[in-house]
């Protein structure tokens, strides 16, 4: 069998960039190229644990899916461009992400590890929580979340339904940022949705619950209030990386063609499943989720994310509370509803 990492690179030169919008797509990455040999070392450690984990997947995680094995890659390109794509070619499920939107995550994480306000609303020490240790976690939620998400397009069947042009491609990040409807909304509240449920489960209930609190020097904390330190990293962890990517000036007259819900939508749809997870394994209590502590936690992530993004942000928030904002939501709750009762995929009825 051919390996994964050439057929990816023959469909990145041969097949992808001759696509509109993906012109500046090099190949596979070598990470062998890249100048720094300790990122090097770091792209390859995230490289192996998260095929690692892919291979390892169980019936309960795919839902019974069939579907390709899966391969995690990075991808070269030129002109700075931050993507992550899920692809079905050659016998294979790919999820691949490009070395820009790499870097950007790790800055991202950064910077919120060296928060003062992120520090003081988790009740950390700053003289016992190591920053490295600390960025690591919140990198690897941010990673692992983005990861599942991209995973979910493949189990949940997003990926067999063109986008226009490539067959079988999933693009996070199109050149067109008018290039999607309220199906494509649906969709990726249902990637979010169950990606946020990986994530958790994994968090609170496998191999990070007893790991996590120790790096943040808090491995004193047990049951619900260590599960209560963990959410807030998740949230402040996944609210960051919403607001940090998703932004930029936005015509809200074309909010019915945009590619991705509005970052509140997405954020409100994530707390359901987060409630909905406590409530089944029995973490937090369902008093743990109020608006209180999550206009905190916003103000914290908001504080290591450009003003754009925060003006983003607001303009968002002005639009929903309006009469249109509301018929907006209403109909992307509805169109969401029935792409979960079919499995992820859009319904005849709503195509």
């Amino acid at each position: 069998m051919t390996p994964p990492e050439v057929i990816l690179d023959r469909f990145v030169r041969t097949r992808l960039r001759k696509e509109p919008g993906f012109s500046h797509y090099i190949g596979k990455l070598d990470i062998e190229t890249v100048e720094s040999p300790s990122f090097q070392s770091f792209l390859y450690l995230v490289q192996k644990t998260m095929n690692e984990e892919l291979r390892s997947e169980g019936v309960n995680a795919s839902g019974g899916a069939q579907h390709p094995p899966f391969h995690f890659d990075y991808l070269a390109v030129d002109a700075g461009i931050r993507n992550a794509l899920a692809v079905q070619y050659g016998e294979f499920s790919f999820i691949v992400v490009t070395l820009p939107l790499v870097e950007s995550v790790l800055h991202l994480s950064r910077r919120l590890s060296r928060s003062p306000t992120v520090v003081e609303l988790l009740h950390l020490d700053p003289t016992t929580v190591a920053p490295d240790a600390f960025q690591g976690l919140l990198f690897g939620l941010q990673f692992s979340f983005l990861v599942s998400h991209e995973y979910t397009h493949h189990v949940h069947r997003h990926c067999a339904e063109s986008q226009g042009g490539v067959i079988g491609l999933w693009n996070e990040f199109p050149h067109y940022a008018m290039s999607g409807s309220l199906n494509s909304q649906a969709q990726e509240l249902d990637a979010d949705g169950y990606a946020a449920y990986l994530v958790l489960a994994h968090l609170l209930d496998g191999g990070m619950r007893s790991s996590a609190p120790a790096e943040l020097g808090r491995s004193d904390l047990q049951g619900t209030d260590g599960d209560e330190l963990l959410l807030s990293c998740f949230f402040l962890a996944v609210l960051a990386f919403f607001c940090g990517f998703w932004h930029g000036d936005i015509d809200m007259a074309s909010v019915y063609r945009f590619r991705h819900p509005l970052s509140p939508v997405r954020i409100t749809y994530l707390i359901r499943v987060a409630e909905m997870w406590c409530r089944q394994n029995g973490s937090v209590p369902q008093s743990w989720f109020n608006p209180t502590r999550f206009q905190e936690l916003f103000h914290a992530a908001a504080k290591v994310i450009e003003e754009n993004a925060r003006k983003t942000w607001d303009a968002q928030i002005s639009f929903l509370r309006g009469t249109d904002g509301v018929q907006y939501d209403q109909q992307l709750l509805e169109r969401f509803e029935a792409v979960r009762r079919n499995g992820g995929r859009i319904s005849t009825a709503t195509a």
